[in-house]
């Protein structure tokens, strides 16, 4: 790329859209999304763990600059665990189930 095509590409970005691409249709997937929020406002520094029904870390993300979070898991009872700065460290219990998405909302 010339200097210039580079330098409107930074500042353009990559085309996707921050967090990811909307999911309106779980397929054939079983899919945990939502945000995480904080007086109203989005925690943007911090994680979402899945833990199985065991208890068994399974997975982690990063909180997104919307608070948001997702994975894609298995059918089953699940644990979302949201750890933040400050101490912050609340659990909530999911079902997922294929075809589906389960969204939660965790305020904190």
């Amino acid at each position: 790329m010339a200097g210039s095509e580079a330098s409107q590409a930074a500042a353009d970005g990559c085309g996707a859209p921050a967090g990811g691409v909307a999911i309106k249709d779980a397929g054939n997937q079983a899919i945990i999304q939502g945000t995480v929020t904080k007086d109203g406002s989005p925690v943007q520094t911090g994680y979402a763990r899945l833990l199985n029904s065991g208890g068994d870390f399974v997975a982690e993300v990063p909180l997104g600059a919307d608070g948001g979070f997702r994975f894609f898991a298995a059918t089953g009872d699940w644990t979302l665990r949201v750890l933040a700065p400050g101490g912050i460290r609340t659990d909530r219990t999911v079902t997922a189930a294929t075809g589906q998405i389960r969204e939660l909302q965790v305020a904190v």
